[in-house]
């Protein structure tokens, strides 16, 4: 449900503002009143770009922490690294700086291992000889030049006249040497002259170990820095409280010479009193206004733990606005059970159940309700599939020991019928819902047409469904029905819209008509994929299940049940994963399509968020 919210104005003189607003931050129950956009003025600009380089810097933090795992037993503190500057985990300045300095160095580090290779490459078809017999050759007047060509180009005759050795022979290429009492090279028509490093082959390769092992540490460093990312959380909390504060300061309304500030802002009802006790006892004046403009009052919901879990669908659509109903307690069941019929498998949802419960035990505050989210659709998978006969792709109806209530398990023929009576009923209830709201909205008398219509499809159904069913209704019932029939035809078709004249009612209940003729069919026709996606998932897991018999049959017991445990482990796995994603994709488009269109929901409520001390654990 929303809760209903109070909506106050409090009159402080300016010296007291800023005293007061710590106070209502202190309380954390204060929706403030936006009169102007923080965002559009350039005082806010600083803060906002130091949060978003923060929120920059903790993604690519996360992100490294993924691909760098902790090895098994090892801790944060256990991560080998250099030698940082005291306090760095405690200023924000110094670790970023730190962290900046150590990337900065790791790419100086992985240049110089680059130039360090290539240099290797370029004299490794040399061989490792030392250069100071180089350099005692030329002080004994010979002269030893490198020399490069390609196999046709090279003369036999520079043996003769400059003492040319060949070194090395790649192929299409010539590697040789030539000694000369000259320190200038000699002329070779067609043979290219080579510059080598100053440094020997096993000196390059002692640099190059030197080089990882410095490497390795600054490597350790980044990690010991990303594995410690508390000071982020801290600074992210002190830039949040300097924003809102700011923005609080700023929506206050200036008058009699900027002496006296007024601010407006809301308050759930539940907990106005204690606020206004509060208030009173510090000596602040306010008074209580009328709601207003309900476009701006803040949305907050207030739900039993079942139905809270859902409250992130509603979210990742859009919040209710202030003058409709919380869709949440009405669609939670409904997804509970497109989720369970479109997993298909009890096995999966056993699966999905138990790694929610135990990642659950471990998880953050912030990420606990969604696991929790995550356990209601495994149990409903869960029970859905084993209703429906499938643990793993086992068809449950063909085990023995269950063979005494097989005939209580559902055929696909009868998921089928279920998935579009699912269908029905939810387009019925969600009109249903549509009528209240609009009596919220304007009135029962102006909402009469909207409980005309799913009344209407009710009374039809039965009237025309049943008999083809076999059943036979009593005559006084079949009366009362088409009663309700023609009572609601009426209503469709001249009192749409009271007040106006009866043709226009009468052209706007024939369009009525049509689109929703048109409308009704494709819609409840929507809801057969939960059967089909139900049904493909438990197929594919049939399937996998008779590939690994198959793959496995006549071999040894000790190699099928690795061989077979592999195929059943991926087979599964891609099963699994194909099928969370129809099970989550399918359901959330009936209840944001079908539900949501059905039941007039408009949405676009913002969310309700006082004035209030953020805590780095928060963040």
């Amino acid at each position: 449900m929303i809760e209903t919210m109070k909506r106050y104005s409090y009159f402080v003189y300016e010296p007291e503002y800023q005293s007061f607003l710590k106070q209502l931050r202190s309380l954390g129950v204060v929706h403030i009143k936006e009169r102007t956009n923080p965002k559009e003025l350039a005082s806010f600009a600083q803060n906002l770009a130091q949060q978003d380089t923060i929120k920059q810097l903790k993604q690519r933090l996360t992100t490294f922490r993924n691909g760098q795992p902790l090895a098994e037993g090892e801790t944060r503190e256990d991560i080998p690294h250099h030698q940082l500057p005291k306090g760095v985990l405690e200023e924000y300045a110094l670790y970023t700086q730190s962290y900046t300095d150590t990337l900065n160095k790791l790419q100086e580090l992985t240049d110089q291992l680059t130039l360090n290779r290539q240099k290797q490459r370029e004299l490794e078809v040399w061989g490792d000889f030392d250069l100071q017999l180089l350099s005692k050759l030329r002080e004994a007047g010979q002269h030893i030049h490198f020399w490069l060509a390609q196999q046709n180009s090279y003369d036999p005759a520079w043996e003769e006249t400059y003492h040319a050795i060949k070194i090395a022979d790649q192929g299409r290429y010539l590697y040789f040497v030539t000694i000369t009492p000259t320190e200038t090279a000699p002329t070779l028509e067609g043979a290219d002259l080579q510059k080598l490093p100053k440094e020997s082959l096993s000196q390059l390769q002692v640099q190059e170990q030197q080089l990882l092992e410095e490497k390795q540490l600054l490597e350790g460093t980044q990690k010991y820095l990303a594995y410690h990312p508390e000071i982020l959380d801290e600074e992210m909390a002190t830039l949040l409280n300097a924003y809102n504060m700011s923005n609080a300061n700023l929506q206050g309304e200036r008058l009699y010479g900027d002496k006296l500030v007024i601010l407006e802002g809301w308050v759930p009802q539940r907990i106005a009193k204690e606020m206004e006790q509060d208030l009173q006892n510090s000596g602040v004046a306010y008074a209580e206004l009328e709601v207003g403009d309900e476009s701006e009052v803040p949305i907050k919901l207030h739900n039993n733990r079942f139905v809270k879990a859902f409250e992130p669908l509603v979210e990742l659509f859009s919040l209710p606005n202030y003058g409709e109903l919380d869709p949440t307690p009405y669609i939670a069941p409904f997804f509970m059970i497109f989720f369970g019929i479109c997993f298909g498998d009890a096995g999966y949802g056993l699966l999905t159940l138990v790694l929610a419960t135990i990642f659950k035990r471990k998880a953050k505050e912030s990420q606990k309700m969604l696991l929790e989210l995550i356990q209601w659709l495994g149990l409903g998978g869960l029970v859905i599939g084993f209703l429906s006969g499938s643990f793993f792709g086992i068809e449950l109806v063909k085990v023995p020991f269950l063979a005494s209530i097989k005939e209580y398990f559902i055929s696909s023929e009868n998921m089928m019928v279920i998935s579009l009576a699912l269908g029905v009923i939810q387009i019925i209830f969600a009109k249903y819902i549509g009528a209240l709201k609009r009596t919220k909205q304007v009135g029962f008398k102006r909402a009469l047409s909207s409980y005309a219509w799913p009344t209407l499809i009710i009374a039809a159904g039965l009237l025309f469904g049943l008999p083809i069913a076999q059943i036979t209704l009593p005559h006084w019932l079949e009366y009362i029905l088409y009663g309700f029939v023609g009572i609601c035809v009426l209503l469709v078709l001249f009192y749409n819209s009271p007040g106006k004249n009866i043709f226009v009612n009468f052209g706007a209940g024939l369009w009525d008509t049509y689109n929703a003729a048109t409308g009704l069919l494709g819609d409840t026709l929507s809801y057969i994929r939960l059967f089909a996606i139900g049904l493909t998932g438990a197929v594919l897991g049939g399937v996998f299940n008779q590939l690994a018999g198959m793959a496995t049959a006549g071999l040894p017991i000790l190699l099928a049940i690795p061989i077979g445990a592999v195929i059943l482990l991926i087979g599964h796995g891609i099963n699994f994963a194909l099928t969370t994603i129809g099970a989550l994709v399918h359901p959330i488009r009936l209840i944001f399509v079908e539900y949501f269109n059905n039941s007039e929901y408009e949405g676009g409520g913002q969310a309700y968020n006082p004035l209030r001390e953020i805590k780095a654990d928060e963040e």
